[in-house]
């Protein structure tokens, strides 16, 4: 398949080239450019994703062990913790993501 892409990226050149091939060169660096960046933001949001969800991780395993077993401390401490991720929550939303939480 990205041998095709390739193939239509690069038409046959002759040695004067022509205003639609200037214009199809231009177009497929364009196309390039959009689609290194859309796959940058993927990136850029899968790490901040991965990064909400680890310290999610760490936040619940510390509110375990400070509650200790008492409901009531556990009962705060977890009200404090939906905080946080809520507020992951609107800083991934910010961020630009368009995949509903």
């Amino acid at each position: 398949m990205s041998s095709e892409l390739e193939r239509w990226a690069k038409p046959q050149q002759s040695i004067i080239v022509s205003r639609e091939e200037r214009q199809h060169n231009k177009a497929v660096a364009g196309l390039v450019r959009e689609t290194k960046l859309a796959g940058l933001k993927v990136d850029a949001e899968a790490a901040l994703t991965g990064r909400i969800m680890e310290r999610a991780v760490d936040l619940d395993q510390y509110r375990q062990q400070l509650a200790n077993g008492d409901p009531v401390l556990d009962a705060v401490l977890t009200r404090i913790e939906i905080g946080y991720v809520d507020k992951a929550v609107r800083i991934q939303r910010q961020f630009g993501s368009e995949f509903p939480l």
